[in-house]
């Protein structure tokens, strides 16, 4: 069993390491008449058919029940993206020609969320297992922070969503930073409760995520926003 942990381990970061060159590749490089939301759309398939097929091929059933939990959710996440856009007008996306969902949401948002939740997921479920569930909760915090905070810096060069607001540093909105602590913390614990449950229990689950998420959102719009900075 250890044995298998450990394999589970080390293809997971060579997943990884593929998947990076593989984007590295595919946004550094021109490729004439290639949209940037296209391009996030194919990495997005790219990553998430790596998983799959390295899963089914490697007999790997944590990599499945985290994949299915994360996907689901991701899907999801476009109605907080939405609403952020177009209710609160706190993000945007640019328009590149490539379809959208309604006015204002790239199609590649539905997966693109799969890749946090699959690495914090991954993590989290490894440190409970070597340490203790209340250390995981500090690792799953602590990374939340990092991967969405570096997201958030770096992708708007390429250039993919922008942050409108007034409360920035960089492209790194104040108001959304405890808001996707909770996010990828309340993932962790939801998916640890629906883990080995029918996927309604696993759609149910991910559904208060990610409204918890809307509601996170924009509590912390209104308190930083609209009282602090007066927007």
């Amino acid at each position: 069993m250890q044995v298998l942990k450990e394999k589970s381990i080390k293809d997971f970061l060579i997943v990884h390491v593929i998947f990076v060159i593989i984007a590295a590749l595919t946004l550094l490089f021109p490729f004439p008449q290639a949209t940037v939301n296209g391009k996030l759309l194919t990495l997005v398939l790219i990553y998430n058919g790596l998983v799959v097929i390295e899963f089914y091929g490697k007999g790997y059933e944590n990599w499945k029940n985290i994949w299915i939990f994360a996907i689901i959710l991701s899907l999801l996440m476009i109605f907080p993206d939405w609403y952020l856009a177009e209710t609160l007008g706190a993000l945007q996306f640019p328009d590149d020609g490539f379809p959208m969902i309604g006015n204002s949401i790239p199609f590649y948002m539905g997966g693109l969320w799969a890749i946090p939740f699959v690495i914090i997921l991954f993590i989290g479920d490894e440190v409970r297992n070597r340490k203790s569930l209340q250390v995981s909760y500090g690792v799953v915090s602590l990374l939340s922070v990092v991967i969405f905070a570096v997201a958030e810096l770096t992708l708007v060069n390429l250039p993919s969503w922008s942050a409108t607001v007034i409360g920035m540093t960089g492209n790194l909105a104040w108001y959304i930073i405890l808001p996707e602590l909770i996010l990828g913390l309340s993932a962790f614990i939801c998916y640890n409760i629906v883990r080995e449950k029918k996927i309604w229990m696993k759609i149910l689950g991910a559904l208060t995520v990610m409204i918890l998420y809307i509601g996170n959102a924009s509590f912390f719009y209104f308190i930083i926003e609209t009282l602090l900075l007066g927007a």
